[in-house]
């Protein structure tokens, strides 16, 4: 395992993960894990996380179906970056996000797929040319080149 090259991913595999599992049996597992990561043996910090964490699953399942996949991308955009900064500044920590990801997706292979999936879209036209690397997109119109 690339754990230097997976390292810097993790914000994205354990956020995906982590807004999938939002909506799945194994929630209440997860959302114990996650508090206890986040809070790194702080019970104040524990529990702001948890309320967190609690809020954004509550208003995920509000979504309903016509909602639900763009506020999950959002939520996991999130997540993403709390969860790489706590990577990027602790690579113990980001490891023990590594290992969880690859244990719940072990544990949870149907949500895993889902989890794993990244849908984008981009359209140019004439001379543009378009970069896309994870949810962000960057449109270079030919005559600022």
């Amino acid at each position: 395992m690339d754990v230097s090259g997976e390292l810097a991913t993790v914000g994205t595999a354990s956020a995906l993960a982590l807004v999938t599992a939002m909506t799945t049996d194994s929630w209440r597992g997860v959302r114990t894990w996650f508090g206890r990561w986040l809070g790194r043996g702080r019970s104040e910090a524990e529990a702001h996380q948890l309320t967190r964490l609690d809020r954004d699953q509550g208003v995920l399942l509000a979504a309903g179906a016509d909602g639900e996949e763009q506020l999950a991308r959002e939520l996991a955009a999130a997540w993403a970056v709390r969860l790489q900064d706590i990577a990027d500044m602790d690579q113990g920590a980001g490891r023990e996000l590594l290992e969880w990801v690859a244990r719940w997706r072990a544990e949870n292979p149907e949500a895993a797929r889902s989890a794993a999936v990244i849908k984008q879209n981009a359209k140019g036209s004439g001379r543009s040319r378009i970069t896309q690397v994870g949810g962000n997109q960057t449109i270079i119109r030919p005559e600022r080149s």
